[in-house]
């Protein structure tokens, strides 16, 4: 999203939920818009970064808590593993950047293809981009300045990826511009590869380790879960929980009344 359009919509905002709108204001605008996204958080602005590892750990859930830790560690040591030999194939085969970023630099490089580029400042690399209206998709003919030295562009895909987007590039073909120069080395493999090259060893049999002289933890038994019937829940209700009223109850399995 562009600033100005973000701009627009919390100004409307702000007309309709004043409250809410002082609350943002308080909140600075880099840490949750992509309009001002400094490039820090490389387009990850919720925790879905983190929610990667639960496909890693699936199956090591609802299981003893000896067994969930030793599954648990077992399965980061196979995640490592098989990852760092991926990455370290690559590189050997002279690959600078993963499948995902390939094919994204690629689809933007076709994009630039159908931009027209007017440059105006060259010393610190600024132009504006005009792309080509299509009716077809129903695009828009739309105008962006890019400064390259800053890297930055009016679409704010260049600053928030830290990526050339389709607009730089077309800037660099201006100017005769490798923009691979312009992909964040946080993207390259070999920096991908130091957190893989890390190693887990094995932890071997539980006769050889070593005595264990610190507390020992008991369980409450009045804290345990119930075996029969639902587990209460503390979470707050809303419209979103309540039943309809005199709704028919449809079967589970031919879903009719």
């Amino acid at each position: 999203m562009r600033k100005p359009r973000f701009e627009a919509k919390l100004l409307a905002m702000r007309a309709e939920f004043p409250q809410a709108a002082d609350w943002l204001d308080q909140i600075p605008k880099s840490k949750w818009t992509q309009a001002y996204n400094e490039g820090k958080q490389y387009g990850h602005m919720t925790t879905n970064l983190a929610e990667c590892m639960n496909s890693v750990l699936k199956g090591a859930r609802a299981l003893p808590i000896t067994v969930l830790v030793n599954e648990t560690f077992n399965k980061i040591n196979d995640s490592f593993l098989t990852k760092g030999i991926k990455i370290m194939n690559m590189i050997k085969a002279e690959h600078r950047y993963s499948e995902d970023i390939y094919v994204m630099m690629q689809k933007n490089q076709h994009i630039a293809t159908s931009h027209y580029v007017r440059m105006y400042v060259r010393k610190i690399g600024e132009f504006e981009i005009q792309e080509i209206a299509n009716t077809q998709l129903g695009r828009r003919a739309m105008a962006c300045t890019v400064k390259l030295n800053e890297w930055s562009c009016d679409c704010g895909q260049f600053q928030a990826l830290r990526l050339p987007c389709s607009h730089a590039i077309a800037a660099c073909a201006f100017c005769n511009l490798n923009s691979d120069d312009f992909v964040d080395p946080v993207y390259k493999l070999e920096n991908i590869f130091k957190v893989y090259q890390h190693h887990f060893h094995s932890l071997g049999s539980e006769g050889t380790w070593p005595q264990y002289l610190g507390p020992y933890f008991m369980s409450d038994p009045l804290k345990r879960r119930q075996t029969s019937g639902r587990p209460t829940t503390t979470r707050i209700h809303n419209e979103m929980d309540e039943s309809i009223p005199n709704r028919c109850k449809k079967c589970s399995l031919y879903r009719s009344e």
